[in-house]
C-alpha cells in the first residue's frame, strides 16, 4: 500500500448508523454491512479512530483544601460509575477492556473483507469537537506531566496488544492532532510528535508512523507546524485538502483549480519533506459544491491527477452520510452533514462509483507501478498557499516542477522557478548567494516580484524599479504572443538597464525582462502572477501559462492544444512510455493529439467506456475525465 507509482483508495470510517458513537452504541453486525459495501466500491483502506474517551474513561480524583484541588487518585468510569483502576495490564493504563474487544472485533472484520487499517489512536479531536477522557478535560495536552503519563500509557497499551494483528497497516496519533492543544513555537510541536512517536515505535517497529497534516514550509507568519519537522518524525506524511476552505473553492467544483488541488497539497509536503505523502482526508459540503453526480467528476478527475503524479492514495471524508443524527457534533452548527461517498442507510452515490470503476481500471492494467515522471525545474516555494497556482501553471505549459524550501540545500537542476517573491522569498543571503551562483554558472532563474528585496536585484534582472503604487486597476499586458489581463492591487514601474524587454504595458512600462547573468538567464516577471491568479476566479482562462512555457519550452511525446487537458509522462524506458491525459474542465474535450515523430500511439484505456481515441488521433474525453496512452517508439 502507498507505495510509488500505485493508487491506494479508501476513506475515513465512522459506522453508517452511529458515528462517533460507534464504540458506546457497538453493532457488529452494522461494521460488517459497513464493510462489505465499502470493500465493493474500492475501498482497500480505512482510516479509524478509537475515541480516546471511549478507550481510556480515566477521571481525575483530587483533594480537598488546597485551590483547584490536589491530584489524588485516578480512577476509571465503567457504566456511569468511578470504579479504582482494575489490577490488569488494560487497568494500569486506564485502558477499557471492553472498547478493546470491540476494536479486535472491528480489526478482524476488516481482515475478513479484505481491508486494511491506519488507527488514529489518540482520537481527541473530530468534527470540531474535543474528545478527551474526563481526567484530562483543561489540561495542556501536550505540556502537562498527567496528560503526558497517561498519554504514553494508553499508547503502550493499545499498541502492544494491537500489533500483531494482520489488518493493521500504519499507526497515526490521532486525527490532526495538533488541533489538540496549541504549540507555542515549532520545538513544542516537534517534542511531542518525537514522544508520541517514539512511544508507538518501541511498542511496534513493524509498521510504519504517519505525521500530522496541515503543514507549512516555513515558521512564517507563525507557522509552528512544519513539514520539515514531521518529515523528520514520520515514515508517511499526510494533507487533509478541502477546497472549501482554500482558495480552490473560488471556482467550480469541477474546474482545473479545485481538481489539482489535492495533488498540489499533496507533491509540495512530498518533495518539501523527502517522505512519501498521500491524500489522507478530503472532501467538500455537498450543498455548496456540487449535486452528487459533479462530485462524483470530480472524485474521478482528482483520481486521475493524483495517480499521474505519484500521488500514492486518496482517502475521501467520509465513508457515510452524517445527516440523521442529533448528538453533538452533528448538531451543532459548524459541522457539514453530507460528506459521504455513501448515505447513511449505505446507498451508493456518484463518487462511490468513480472510485470502484477507478481501482478496477488499475488492476486490469498489464502493469502494476506507474514510472513517476522527471522534473524538469526546481521551485523554491515559502508560501504554501500559492502551490497549487504554481503546480497548475506548469502543467498548463507541459513543464514538470520539483518543489522545495528555500531554506533547504539547493537541489540540483538547470532551472529555477521563485514564484511571488514576497520580501526575501525565504532564502537566507547563503540561500541567495547559492541560487545565484548556480545562474552565473548556466542555470536559468525566473523570477517573479512581489515588493521583492532580495540583494543587486538590478545587477541580477538588468532592470530597476523606478515606483510602486496601490492601484486597484487591471494590468494590461502585451506579450506579443499573446495578451494577458489581470486584476492587480499594486504596481510598479520599471527601466530596463541591460535586460532584453519581453513585454509592457499599452502605455509602455515593462512588464517581463530577459537577462544574461554569468553564463545563465534570468526572467523577471515585475508582478506576482502567482499571488495575482490565487484570487482570481477562472484566471487559468486566460493565457497565463505561457509565460512558464517561454522559459522553458518542451516538446512531449504527445500534444494537445487545449489548456485544460493535462499531459504527463512517465517513461518505462527508452522506447516505451505512458501519457495520461485529464480533462480539467466541465467541458467534453474533442482534442486532435499531436504525436511527436518517431513515436506511435499503441493503446488508449480508461475507467469510463465513453473514452476513445479515433483513427484520425481525435480523443474524446468527457469533464474530469482521464485516458491512459501508451506509445512505443518506431
Amino acid at each position: 500500500m502507498l507505495e510509488s507509482g500505485t493508487m491506494t483508495l479508501g476513506v475515513n470510517y465512522w459506522a453508517s448508523r452511529a458515528a462517533t458513537e460507534m464504540w458506546s452504541r457497538w453493532d457488529a453486525d452494522a461494521v460488517d454491512r459497513d464493510f462489505q459495501i465499502l470493500a465493493e466500491y474500492g475501498t482497500t483502506l480505512l482510516r479509524v479512530f478509537p475515541l480516546w474517551p471511549d478507550f481510556q474513561p480515566i477521571t481525575l480524583l483530587k483533594d480537598a483544601g488546597h485551590p483547584g484541588g490536589r491530584p489524588h487518585e485516578m480512577r476509571m468510569i465503567e457504566n456511569g460509575f468511578e470504579i479504582p483502576l482494575p489490577d490488569t495490564p488494560a487497568g494500569r493504563c486506564g485502558v477499557s477492556e471492553l472498547m478493546m474487544r470491540r476494536f479486535e472485533t472491528l480489526a478482524d472484520l476488516a481482515e475478513k473483507h479484505g481491508l486494511k487499517l491506519i488507527v488514529a489512536i489518540l482520537t481527541g479531536h473530530m468534527t470540531f469537537r474535543q474528545f478527551v477522557p474526563p481526567a484530562l478535560d483543561g489540561r495542556d495536552i501536550f505540556r502537562d506531566p498527567i496528560a503526558l503519563k497517561w498519554e504514553a500509557r494508553f499508547l503502550e497499551y493499545f499498541v502492544s496488544r494491537m500489533k500483531r494483528h494482520p489488518a493493521i497497516f500504519a499507526w497515526e496519533s490521532g486525527n490532526e492532532s495538533n488541533h489538540l492543544s496549541e504549540a507555542r513555537v515549532p520545538e513544542e510541536a516537534w517534542v511531542w510528535i518525537k514522544y508520541i512517536h517514539g512511544i508507538i515505535r518501541e511498542n511496534d517497529g513493524s509498521r510504519p508512523v504517519i505525521g500530522v497534516s496541515g503543514l507549512s514550509v516555513t515558521s512564517a507568519n507563525g507557522q509552528n507546524w512544519l513539514i520539515a519537522d514531521q518529515a523528520e518524525l514520520a515514515d508517511y506524511l499526510t494533507v487533509h485538502p478541502y477546497p472549501m476552505w482554500k482558495k480552490a473553492g473560488t471556482e467550480e467544483f469541477n474546474e482545473i483549480r479545485n481538481l489539482l488541488f489535492t495533488t498540489a497539497e499533496s507533491r509540495l509536503t512530498e518533495e518539501v519533506g523527502g517522505k512519501p505523502c498521500f491524500v489522507e482526508e478530503t472532501g467538500t459540503w455537498r450543498p455548496i459544491a456540487a449535486d452528487p453526480d459533479g462530485i462524483g467528476a470530480a472524485v474521478r478527475g482528482m483520481l486521475w491527477n493524483l495517480w499521474a503524479n505519484n500521488c500514492r492514495g486518496f482517502l475521501w471524508w467520509c465513508a457515510f452520510d452524517q445527516d440523521s443524527f442529533d448528538i453533538a457534533p452533528y448538531d451543532w452548527v459548524q459541522p457539514g452533514l453530507e460528506h459521504g461517498i455513501l448515505t447513511a442507510d449505505r446507498k451508493a452515490h456518484p463518487a462511490a462509483e468513480s472510485m470502484k470503476r477507478f481501482r478496477d481500471f488499475l488492476e486490469a492494467l498489464p502493469f502494476r507501478s506507474l514510472p513517476p515522471c522527471k522534473a524538469d525545474a526546481v521551485c523554491l516555494l515559502e508560501d504554501s498557499e500559492i502551490a497549487n497556482v504554481v503546480c497548475i501553471l506548469a502543467h498548463q505549459a507541459g513543464i514538470r516542477l520539483e518543489f522545495q524550501a528555500p531554506g533547504a540545500p539547493l537541489k540540483e537542476s538547470s532551472v529555477y522557478f521563485l514564484p511571488s517573491a514576497k520580501g526575501r522569498a525565504g532564502l537566507s543571503t547563503r540561500r541567495w548567494e547559492a541560487l545565484l551562483e548556480k545562474v552565473r554558472s548556466g542555470a536559468t532563474l525566473y523570477l517573479a516580484l512581489d515588493d521583492t528585496y532580495l540583494t543587486h536585484l538590478a545587477e541580477v534582472c538588468g532592470a530597476v524599479l523606478t515606483s510602486r503604487f496601490e492601484s486597484h486597476d487591471r494590468l494590461e499586458g502585451d506579450f506579443h504572443a499573446f495578451r494577458l489581463s489581470l486584476p492587480r492591487k499594486v504596481r510598479v514601474r520599471m527601466k530596463c538597464l541591460h535586460a532584453e524587454l519581453l513585454a509592457e504595458d499599452p502605455d509602455n512600462p515593462p512588464l517581463f525582462f530577459k537577462h544574461s547573468y554569468g553564463k545563465g538567464t534570468v526572467y523577471t516577471l515585475a508582478f506576482p502572477l502567482e499571488r495575482m491568479l490565487l484570487n482570481t476566479p477562472h484566471g487559468f482562462d486566460t493565457d497565463a501559462w505561457k509565460i512558464y512555457a517561454s522559459i522553458l519550452p518542451k516538446q512531449h511525446p504527445v500534444a494537445t492544444a487545449n489548456p485544460k487537458l493535462i499531459v504527463t509522462e512517465h517513461p518505462f524506458d527508452d522506447r516505451k512510455i505512458a501519457c495520461i491525459l485529464v480533462n480539467c474542465s466541465m467541458e467534453t474535450a474533442e482534442e486532435a493529439l499531436t504525436v511527436a515523430p518517431g513515436w506511435k500511439i499503441e493503446s488508449c484505456r480508461s475507467d469510463r467506456p465513453d473514452v476513445r481515441l479515433d483513427s484520425s488521433r481525435i480523443l474524446h474525453l468527457p469533464m474530469n475525465s482521464g485516458a491512459l496512452l501508451m506509445l512505443r517508439k518506431i
